[in-house]
């Protein structure tokens, strides 16, 4: 009698974990969408997130976009300007074939304060104003402020020399008189004095103030403008200027 009860009870539970077994391998149906469900909530999130960097790197490059364009445009401005003042510090000089005469300057002297020059003082302007005068020359005294003020407002390649006819290369006499008529004037243009060579090239300007122009090479140009003043002078300067 126990021995079938053993073998009842025995039945039983082996059934019983054969069904429990059977229960654990049945999948649950009701958890698959909640984890779905939480699967497209956060993709949806992930997509969302990326769209707002994306359209706040939009917005500041919009923002941006209006001060690029100005930096631009004030690059472009300045470039404009410092081409425009390259052009306004070194005007066209325009010299007529037939005025460059075959006369071409060749001389060695000193300046009013004791330097040697020749006439390599003319090549690194495209033309140059010389200016001849002397200490006691009341009219080339009047104007001298005039050219002072000239050689100041230069444009780079245009330059002005004077040379005194009555201070001499290697004599001292009126040294002192013309120092002080320059400055007075606030002349700062480089002034030669009157030697052999510079003679050889002055000799037919019998009245002074007198003025001519010289080219790069050191050729003269045009006729000599003799007992000419300084709006004469500075009016046919302007005539080889573009």
């Amino acid at each position: 009698m126990w021995n079938k009860i053993k073998t009842v009870i025995v039945t039983v539970l082996a059934t019983l974990g054969v069904l429990f077994i059977i229960l654990m391998l049945i999948p649950d149906d009701e958890d698959e969408p909640v984890v779905q469900e939480m699967q497209a909530a956060q993709g949806s999130q992930d997509v969302q997130e990326s769209q707002d960097i994306q359209d706040v790197q939009e917005s500041q490059d919009i923002q941006d976009a209006p001060e690029n364009l100005e930096d631009l445009q004030l690059q472009e401005n300045m470039e404009e300007i410092s081409e425009v003042e390259q052009n306004a510090s070194a005007p066209a000089v325009d010299i007529p074939v037939s005025e460059i005469s075959d006369k071409k300057l060749k001389f060695t002297t000193k300046t009013l304060d004791g330097k040697k020059v020749d006439q390599d003082i003319f090549s690194g302007y495209d033309i140059t104003l010389v200016h001849v005068w002397g200490t006691f020359c009341g009219p080339c005294i009047a104007e001298m402020d005039k050219y002072a003020n000239f050689y100041e407002n230069l444009p780079e390649n245009v330059n002005l020399v004077g040379i005194i006819c009555d201070v001499y290369d290697g004599i001292d006499n009126n040294v002192d008189d013309a120092n002080e008529i320059l400055s007075e004037a606030g002349a700062g243009f480089m002034n030669l004095r009157t030697s052999d060579s510079i003679y050889d090239v002055t000799e037919e300007i019998q009245v002074i103030p007198s003025s001519f122009f010289v080219d790069r090479e050191g050729h003269i140009i045009g006729e000599m403008m003799m007992g000419q003043g300084y709006d004469a002078t500075i009016s046919r300067l302007k005539g080889y200027i573009r």
